[in-house]
């Protein structure tokens, strides 16, 4: 699943400030609303406000999806990094056991 944008590449909501998003909702609000009924108004608005909690759920989801990818990508990149520095550590402790090694045999070397 690829992980989902938290920002869209283009969007006019990102030139706009959060007063300029506010008045520009008001007004479409009010320019929309002065030729329709009450019980138009009513269903408009009731549709609106059901629009706006399924996408609010959607954005809810996608944070979550998004928050536990980035998760397992730690988990990844920091599982990845201990087995690199228990590897490098095998190395070193080879390298210490040749050089102990070589050096015991000079050490006999040396008694005889």
């Amino acid at each position: 699943m690829d992980e989902y944008k938290t920002a869209p590449d283009e969007s006019i909501f990102l030139d706009l400030s959060p007063d300029e998003a506010s008045l520009l909702f008001y007004i479409f609000g009010v320019a929309v609303s002065q030729s329709l009924t009450i019980d138009e108004l009513n269903l408009l608005g009731n549709g609106l406000f059901e629009m706006a909690q399924v996408m609010l759920v959607i954005a809810a989801q996608r944070t979550l999806l998004n928050d536990a990818m980035s998760t397992q990508q730690e988990e990844r990149n920091s599982q990845a990094k201990e087995e690199k520095s228990a590897q490098e550590w095998m190395t070193e402790i080879k390298k210490l056991q040749d050089q102990i090694e070589s050096l015991q045999k000079q050490i006999d070397e040396l008694r005889i």
